[in-house]
């Protein structure tokens, strides 16, 4: 999945005000098919467009964190009943469908069901789409993405935006911590992960555990994790929302 997904270089700043839910495509066209949607803009966090895909006019691409089901040939299943790492994750039963991204090793999957084709799977994972721009204030996006997240030939940003996220402080399971040795977690407001938090750079005086399940805004710096499954926020600052 690493090669699919650009360097994180940006957030979309939040907005105080609700928004309509915002469709996030496979592609930069309308006609792509749907891979999710988010709940509000303050959710979208921007990316580079990857270097195989032409920046297209009203479309800005984001990393997407979600749930997907999709489909791998059964000949493609390794003996562990994962999918081998290279192969392709499709949308739908079959060879020609569109491709959501390749497997790897880390994948967090579970098989939903089994055919003579192929298997079923629901995978978590972090994607990059696209979704209109039209869906974005004016004011939101000019004043939030700094001028590494305009199209660029390069796939290495020229600068670091700060990125400030909204949601609920909880702290991180088991799983959870083992994978990114993060004791926090920010989660959205339909329950999912936003990103996990690593706070060493908040200042002594700030005690994190006060913070803990209250909604809080935090800002920092996005990267991912080693195995690019994962968001994580370097926190800089940490405040209750109200």
């Amino acid at each position: 999945m690493k090669h699919l997904i650009a360097l994180l270089v940006a957030a979309i700043a939040v907005v105080a005000t609700a928004t309509a839910s915002i469709p996030v495509h496979l592609d930069p066209t309308g006609e792509a098919p749907q891979i999710g949607e988010l709940e509000a803009i303050s959710l979208a966090v921007a990316a580079e467009w990857p270097r195989d895909v032409a920046p297209q006019d009203g479309w800005q691409p984001i990393l997407f964190n979600g749930v997907f089901e999709v489909y791998v040939d059964n000949n493609d299943i390794g003996k562990n009943l994962a999918a081998k790492p290279g192969v392709p994750y499709h949308l739908s039963p079959e060879k020609t469908s569109p491709m959501l991204c390749i497997a790897t090793d880390k994948d967090k999957v579970d098989i939903l069901s089994v055919d003579t084709w192929f298997c079923k799977m629901q995978l978590e994972t972090i994607v990059v789409g696209y979704i209109p721009s039209s869906s974005i204030e004016a004011e939101s996006i000019v004043t939030s993405l700094p001028a590494a997240a305009v199209p660029q030939t390069s796939a290495t940003p020229t600068a670091t935006a700060i990125t400030e996220l909204v949601g609920r402080l909880d702290k991180t399971g088991l799983l959870g911590r083992n994978r990114t040795g993060l004791p926090y977690k920010l989660i959205g407001p339909t329950g999912k992960t936003l990103a996990f938090i690593d706070a060493s750079d908040v200042p002594e005086r700030i005690q994190i555990d006060e913070f803990l399940t209250r909604e809080v805004r935090i800002s920092g710096f996005l990267k991912q994790s080693e195995n690019g499954s994962d968001v994580i926020l370097t926190a800089k600052s940490i405040k209750k929302l109200f």
